[in-house]
């Protein structure tokens, strides 16, 4: 089983509050503050200010904040970013459903919002059950959450993007997003999931992440 010392060594400035290792403690949290009020944030009142080329969602990652960046998943992302001004990004993320770009530094409204909730099914390596059943009602929520925002904000964008695996969670959540083009199109590479390193191992892999820049690039032109 993981503890909030194992949790507290992967994120220094975690809020205790925010642990939840089992999908079961997922699925409470959307019920309870912070993380309740987030999501109505998220739903019925965040607005992009301007408009962008391209709304790039991503994935989260387990190491945070994201700005300044503790993975190497979101060093790339922010030098992407750096390169091609007209992206707006957006993460994807259990609990939160969508974590824009201007809260990568997990500070909302007084709230510290940074969590640790790994949510995959190798979480059975640490003890824990991973349950289809709960797994499916989180991502009906979030992705309820997702959809409002997405209505939202449509017009501020010129095309849709998700960086998402097939089969990943993060697709789950934007199944009544509109998106445009998904990368890749085929199945992930198999990496070595681990607590310490999964999803920016995976994200970072250089055929995935060529092919996000490739998709960018024809778009920006």
């Amino acid at each position: 089983m993981l503890t909030l010392e194992d949790a507290l060594r992967l994120n220094p400035d975690l809020n205790p509050n925010l642990f939840m290792p089992s999908p079961e403690d997922v699925l409470r949290s959307l019920d309870e503050p912070p993380v309740s009020e987030w999501l109505h944030f998220i739903a019925a009142e965040h607005t992009v200010e301007r408009y962008y080329t391209v709304l790039l969602f991503v994935p989260c990652a387990e190491k945070k904040p994201y700005e300044p960046p503790r993975s190497a998943l979101f060093r790339k992302l922010l030098s992407l970013e750096r390169r091609f001004q007209s992206i707006y990004m957006c993460a994807v993320s259990e609990p939160l459903s969508l974590e824009p770009r201007e809260f990568w530094n997990f500070r909302w409204r007084g709230h510290n919002m940074i969590y640790d909730a790994p949510f995959f099914p190798w979480i059975e390596k640490y003890g824990y059950r991973w349950d289809e059943n709960i797994a499916e009602k989180v991502w009906s929520r979030l992705a309820s959450v997702a959809h409002s925002w997405f209505k939202r904000n449509r017009e501020r964008f010129e095309n849709v993007i998700a960086f998402a695996c097939p089969d990943s969670g993060y697709r789950k959540i934007l199944r009544h997003v509109s998106v445009d083009i998904f990368v890749p199109s085929e199945e992930c590479p198999s990496e070595e999931e681990t607590y310490e390193e999964n999803v920016s191992r995976i994200y970072t892999n250089e055929r995935l992440w060529k092919a996000l820049e490739d998709v960018i690039m024809n778009l920006e032109r």
